[in-house]
């Protein structure tokens, strides 16, 4: 993802982002309203190519389509009792899942590269995180554990929900977006319910 740079945004007085994507966010299937638009477009597409099975494509999207649906609706209600939770990402990569679903992470940190950082940005980070009575700092799986609780240990933040973006270790199947979308709520909840 050329895009997938990790750089640092502030809350606004007025609660709202400053993102710069240069006018791009890759990782616009974290929002289902999204997934419902692009699969009549995949449809479609399909259906050109191969018109004999035409009416498959658009029955197969026609059913996903109401699977997403649902999916958005479970999700809404279970994240009804979270719009509160103060979480820090790694990189800002969530937004449209935070937008769809009303909640919002209070800040993206970047930690460099692995390593460990230095004793004057570790001091940043973790006054930043107690400033801003942070709930939980959401690790991703290519951060080592022990790094992201060597730094944020001991600020009362929760640092052990590891969330991602890509669904990296799900399996390669028809529930793998379902199921992302299901990994990143229960994210927010378990943080939410481990106040």
């Amino acid at each position: 993802h050329e895009h997938e740079h990790e750089h640092e945004h502030e809350h606004h007085a007025d609660g709202g982002h400053h993102h710069d994507h240069h006018g791009s966010n890759p990782h616009g299937w974290l929002d289902p309203a999204n997934a419902v638009v692009w699969l009549d477009a995949i449809a479609d597409t399909l259906a050109k190519a191969d018109p004999e099975h035409a009416g498959t494509y658009r029955e197969n999207a026609r059913r996903s389509k109401a699977d997403i649906k649902a999916l958005s609706n479970e999700l809404e209600a279970q994240l009804v009792d979270a719009k509160d939770v103060r979480f820090v990402v790694f990189h800002d990569a969530y937004q449209y899942f935070e937008n769809r679903f009303d909640v919002s992470a209070v800040g993206a940190i970047s930690l460099g590269d692995a390593s460990q950082p230095s004793p004057a940005r570790v001091d940043e980070l973790r006054n930043r995180v107690v400033e801003q009575n942070v709930d939980c700092v959401f690790s991703e799986p290519q951060f080592n554990p022990q790094l992201v609780k060597s730094v944020f240990g001991g600020t009362g933040a929760n640092t052990s929900i590891v969330i991602d973006p890509l669904g990296t270790d799900l399996p390669l199947d028809g529930e793998l977006y379902p199921q992302l979308l299901r990994k990143l709520a229960n994210a927010v909840s378990e943080c939410a319910q481990t106040r």
